[in-house]
């Protein structure tokens, strides 16, 4: 029977339902045929998906990272970084990346970063000499750290489902992310200097470094308040975004750009973003209770493991595979909620580290961002650079390729992510 059910679910998605509605769909047609519960469990099921303190930390990161893009925050940041590598050989794509990782640190979105550092870099990059559509490749890929580096809305939906600490996870996503920009950093000096790329003439004194700073110090001390506030132990993740959606609005009000407009502007966005996430998770609530009726997760488990054999290099490979191509074709969170009960399982059996897998398992999905034919961030910067799809998935290929071959090494180097925490 429970082929019944993926099957049902496959159908609805082939057929162009959305995911959410997908799980639903599938999962009523499951209890109309087993009479496992009464109907009423769906609606049940999706209020009690939602009964989490844990998740309220989604809409309220998704807010405050719509408040860093519609205020003066993100340009203000730009600027810092721009006066630090003005004269660095493809200094212009290394202040891009820069300000994504430290845009990233302040929403967790990785449209979110796209959007707002695109908006502000794109004619720098063109102007220096890059190509438009490697430059909006280079905002795409560098757009990806937003899921990486904490916070991270992916790590709190899959500490959430899985039960992992999502604290832990933040932490155990650091090097990781540092390392990813670092490796897009250093391709984008490469590449510049094939291109061509002009070097940034302008020199700035140490007062207008300082003024620089100045502008920008509200800003940079956001990611050391939420941040430092959560590896302190001071609040939970879900209260640190609270205190970033306060500190961007008092940021907003003091900058002056907090107009009624633009605040009805950011809850608008964040209401539409949220509701469809938390939407995807109430009804994969459903679907989580079905695979635990019917012990599917562990019959999987049971099935997998004699053909690995306990060789968890092969099952490693097999994750990244499964997730890289997943990844492509669907959204983060409704993978995390439907392949994770199914998959995570078998590594922990295997021995791996909770923490690692779950680290590993959320930065393969993230690689999705940036990967056709449905990467979120392809079409993101397309939108924000003005550039054909096309055109972006060609600019965006080195750095996708280059991002695959850092996961997979970093699946099998657990102390990337397990040493900090």
């Amino acid at each position: 029977m429970i082929a019944a059910f993926f099957g049902s679910m496959l159908l609805f998605v082939l057929i162009g339902v959305p995911i959410a509605f997908a799980l639903q769909l599938s999962g009523m047609f499951y209890l109309l045929i087993t009479h496992l519960s009464p109907m009423v469990m769906v609606a049940q099921r999706m209020a009690r998906g939602l009964d989490s303190f844990t998740l309220m930390a989604v809409p309220l990161f998704i807010a405050a990272g719509y408040l860093m893009e519609k205020t003066s925050i993100a340009k203000r940041l730009v600027e810092w970084v721009g006066c630090i590598f003005n004269r660095v050989s493809g200094g212009v794509g290394i202040i891009t990346v820069v300000a994504c990782a430290i845009f990233a640190a302040l929403t967790g979105s990785g449209y979110a970063t796209v959007a707002a550092i695109g908006a502000i870099m794109m004619s720098d990059l063109v102007a220096s000499g890059y190509p438009k559509g490697s430059a909006a490749g280079l905002l795409a890929a560098a757009g990806a750290l937003g899921p990486i580096i904490p916070p991270s809305i992916p790590m709190i939906i899959y500490g959430a489902t899985m039960g992992v600490s999502i604290s832990d996870m933040f932490v155990g996503g650091v090097v990781p992310g540092l390392l990813i920009a670092a490796i897009l950093i250093i391709m984008n000096v490469i590449f510049a200097r094939k291109w061509g790329v002009k070097k940034i003439t302008q020199h700035y004194t140490l007062k207008e470094f300082l003024v620089l700073t100045r502008k920008a110090f509200g800003a940079l001390l956001m990611p050391v308040i939420v941040l430092g506030g959560i590896y302190g132990g001071i609040f939970t993740p879900t209260e640190a975004a609270g205190v970033a959606v306060i500190y961007g609005l008092i940021l907003g009000f003091c900058y002056r750009d907090l107009t009624f407009e633009v605040l009805l502007s950011v809850l608008k966005r964040t209401l539409e973003t949220s509701g469809m996430i938390m939407f995807i998770v109430s009804q994969a609530s459903l679907f989580a209770m079905i695979l635990t009726a019917t012990r599917a997760p562990q019959n999987i488990a049971e099935a997998l493991i004699p053909l690995i054999n306990g060789n968890t290099t092969l099952y490693l490979l097999m994750l990244s595979a499964i997730l890289f191509v997943l990844g492509a074709l669907l959204e983060t969170v409704p993978i995390i909620l439907i392949v994770g009960p199914i998959l995570v399982p078998v590594g922990i059996q295997l021995g791996i580290d909770p923490l690692h897998l779950g680290v590993v398992f959320c930065i393969n999905l993230v690689v999705g961002y940036i990967t056709p034919p449905y990467g979120g961030n392809l079409f993101t910067a397309a939108a924000t650079t003005k550039q054909s799809y096309v055109e972006v998935v060609k600019g965006v290929f080195p750095f996708m390729i280059a991002m695959m071959i850092f996961v997979l090494a970093l699946a099998f180097l657990p102390v990337l992510t397990t040493w900090l925490p």
